[in-house]
């Protein structure tokens, strides 16, 4: 089941000409199911993929909203690092980040392929910096609990979505949101994000 992700109540196709992206929200604001939704899109428009994430849970959403796509594979122990190679997605969980020098040394595609690395508050400082210059990546994750707060949001952006307001910074005030709503500011718009189901 997919869900459509709508600017402003209209329907909004995501593609790599949004990234990179910062999404930030506090857990139940809806930033999570927002961030599998996006990413659901690019996947279905063919784009290659790597998903860092800390939770198991994102990767079964994921899976729930491409119809559990059998070009997938997650990568737990340097032995199956050679076998992603070949597959669109390539999932990693916290406990394998130390695999992703490893990963990015072997794949020829790296530089075409989207980032995502979710849950930014509980990955490793060294995982979030090799994406930095990497202009496919998608941030999301609580921003309020990250300690690379500032390394992350000194970075150039084409999208920034926000679903919690940031705690003691004055550099963001967000208009009032209902829940799982958030506030996009794109390069040429800004507005209201939310799903469509």
């Amino acid at each position: 089941m997919s869900w459509i992700p709508l600017i402003n109540d209209e329907p909004y196709t995501f593609t790599t000409s949004d990234l990179s992206a910062l999404i930030h929200g506090e857990e139940h604001s809806g930033a999570s199911l927002f961030t599998m939704s996006l990413l659901s899109q690019l996947y279905f428009q063919g784009e290659p993929l790597i998903l860092v994430t800390a939770s198991p849970q994102t990767k079964e959403e994921f899976l729930t909203q491409t119809c559990g796509n059998k070009d997938f594979i997650s990568v737990t122990h340097e032995e199956n690092v050679s076998q992603a190679e070949e597959k669109q997605v390539i999932h990693l969980l916290k406990d394998a980040e130390a695999l992703l020098p490893k990963l990015l040394k072997i794949l020829e595609d790296k530089t075409q392929r989207i980032v995502l690395l979710k849950n930014i508050e509980l990955l490793s400082p060294q995982t979030l910096a090799l994406f930095y210059d990497h202009p496919l990546t998608i941030f999301s994750g609580n921003l309020n609990t990250c300690s690379e707060k500032e390394p992350l949001l000194q970075l150039k952006y084409n999208a920034k979505i926000f679903f919690s307001p940031l705690h003691n910074d004055f550099r963001l005030t967000l208009p009032p949101l209902e829940k799982y709503h958030g506030y996009y500011q794109g390069k040429l718009s800004q507005g209201i994000v939310s799903l469509l189901q």
